[in-house]
C-alpha cells in the first residue's frame, strides 16, 4: 500500500503511465492489437485527411454537408498536414501532443493548488484521472479533434478561477471557434465580469473571423449544416425511438450532416436558462469547475447530438474538477465514467446492431443513457437544491 501511494505521488510514474496507456491506444487504432470493429476507429481521421487537402490551401469544404465545424477547426485539422505531411497517422500524433499538453496543464495546476513541502496524490488526482480516462471511453480519444477544444476549456476554467479576464476571453473565443460548446462557459462567469468578458469575446471573435476571411474561403459554410441537423440516434432523447424500434415500430435513420439521425427535430436552449440563474447568483454554492461540468452535462443531455467523442469533453472537465478540495461532483463523475464504458462497448463494435434494433446493442445504449441521466439528475440536484448538496 505504501509503495502504491509513493507511485501515485511520483510525477515520472504519472507520465510513464500516460505513455503506456497511449501506446496501447495507438496499437488499437492502427489494428496492431485487436479491437471490436477497430477498422471504424479511423473513419473520421480519414475524413479529416480528405478535408485537409483543401484546408491547407485555405479552402473550407463548402459543398460538403458533413462539415459542421467553426473556422479554427479547419486550422486544427490541417495542422497534421503541416507537421507530418498527412492528416492520417499524423493526426493521431497531433492529438497525442494535445493530450500530453492537457496532462501537463492538469499536473502543474494540481500541484500549484495543493501546495506543500512534497507532492501529494491530491495534487495529481486530476492528472491520474486523465491518464486512466481512455480505459473508460476507449481509443476514440485520439481519433477526434475534440481534445483541442477540451484543452482550451480546461485552460479557460483555470483562468476564470484566477480572474484572468482578458486571458479567459481569449481562451473561450478560441475554444468556441474550434467547436462551439466552450461558449457555454460564459454562463458560469460572475456577473461582475460578465459584460467585460462578453465584450472581449466579441472583439476577439470579430478579429479572428476577419483574419480567417482574409486567408481562407467558405469558413461560414458550417452554420447551415449545424442549423438543419435532426435528432442523432445516439442522443439522450432518441432512446425512446431506439426502444420503440426494438418492439417493431418503424423508425428511419437517414444519414444527414455526418451522422445517422432519427427522423425528428429537437432543440436545446439550456445556455440561456443557466445564464439567467447564474446571473441571479443561484449557483454560488458551487465552484466554477463543478458548475462547468454540470452545465456541459445538461447541454449534452438536452442536445440533438450525443456522439461518443463528447466523453472527451466530460473527461477533461471531470479531471480539472477533481483537483479542487471542495469538489462536489464526484458521484456525477462516477456515473459519467460508467456511461463512457457502455459507450465504448457500443461504438464502434455494436453500432450496426443498434441501428438494426438488435437486443444486446439496444440494452447497452439504454444503460449508456441511463447512467448519463443519473449524472444529469445529480447535476440538477446540485444546481437547484444547494441545501441538499451535502448528500451528493
Amino acid at each position: 500500500m505504501k509503495s502504491l501511494n509513493l507511485f501515485l505521488k511520483n510525477v515520472p510514474a504519472l507520465f510513464f503511465s500516460w505513455s503506456i496507456t497511449r501506446y496501447i491506444l495507438f496499437l488499437f487504432i492502427t489494428l496492431k492489437l485487436p479491437y471490436p470493429e477497430g477498422k471504424w476507429l479511423k473513419g473520421d481521421v480519414e475524413l479529416y485527411d480528405f478535408w485537409s487537402i483543401s484546408l491547407v490551401k485555405g479552402i473550407f469544404p463548402i459543398s460538403d454537408s458533413m462539415w459542421q465545424y467553426p473556422p479554427i477547426a479547419g486550422f486544427v485539422i490541417s495542422l497534421a498536414k503541416f507537421l507530418f505531411g498527412n492528416a492520417n497517422l499524423g493526426f493521431i500524433f497531433t492529438m497525442l501532443l494535445f493530450d500530453l499538453i492537457i496532462l501537463i496543464v492538469l499536473s502543474i495546476y494540481g500541484i500549484y493548488e495543493n501546495k506543500s513541502n512534497d507532492i501529494k496524490f491530491s495534487g495529481l488526482i486530476g492528472s491520474w484521472f486523465w491518464v486512466i480516462w481512455p480505459i473508460f471511453m476507449g481509443p476514440l480519444l485520439l481519433t477526434r479533434f475534440d481534445l483541442v477544444p477540451t484543452l482550451f476549456a480546461v485552460l479557460s476554467l483555470i483562468a476564470i478561477y484566477h480572474l484572468r479576464i482578458g486571458l479567459t476571453s481569449l481562451l473561450i473565443t478560441v475554444g468556441t471557434l474550434i467547436k462551439l460548446w466552450p461558449l457555454l462557459l460564459i454562463s458560469i462567469i460572475d456577473r461582475k465580469y460578465l459584460k467585460l468578458i462578453i465584450f472581449l469575446v466579441s472583439i476577439f471573435t470579430l478579429v479572428i473571423l476577419i483574419f480567417t476571411n482574409l486567408i481562407s474561403v467558405g469558413w461560414f459554410s458550417f452554420l447551415d449544416n449545424q442549423s438543419q441537423r435532426g435528432l442523432q440516434v445516439e442522443s439522450v432523447a432518441a432512446i425512446f425511438y431506439v426502444i420503440l424500434g426494438l418492439f417493431g415500430l418503424k423508425v428511419e435513420y437517414p444519414f444527414r450532416y455526418g451522422s445517422l439521425e432519427v427522423n425528428s427535430v429537437f432543440s436545446n436552449q439550456i445556455s440561456i436558462i443557466i445564464f439567467i440563474f447564474n446571473w441571479k447568483q443561484k449557483f454560488d454554492h458551487l465552484n466554477v469547475f463543478d458548475k462547468a461540468l454540470i452545465i456541459i452535462v445538461l447541454a449534452i443531455g438536452l442536445s440533438r447530438v450525443f456522439s461518443p467523442q463528447f466523453y472527451i469533453w466530460l473527461g477533461g472537465l471531470s479531471a480539472v474538477a477533481l483537483i479542487q478540495k471542495d469538489c462536489q461532483t464526484k458521484k456525477i463523475i462516477t456515473f459519467l465514467s460508467i456511461s463512457a464504458v457502455f459507450s465504448q462497448i457500443l461504438y464502434p463494435g455494436l453500432y450496426v446492431g443498434l441501428l438494426s434494433f438488435e437486443i444486446f446493442p439496444t440494452i447497452i445504449q439504454f444503460a449508456r443513457i441511463l447512467f448519463f441521466i443519473f449524472a444529469l439528475g445529480l447535476g440538477l440536484k446540485l444546481l437547484f437544491k444547494p441545501k441538499l448538496s451535502k448528500y451528493v
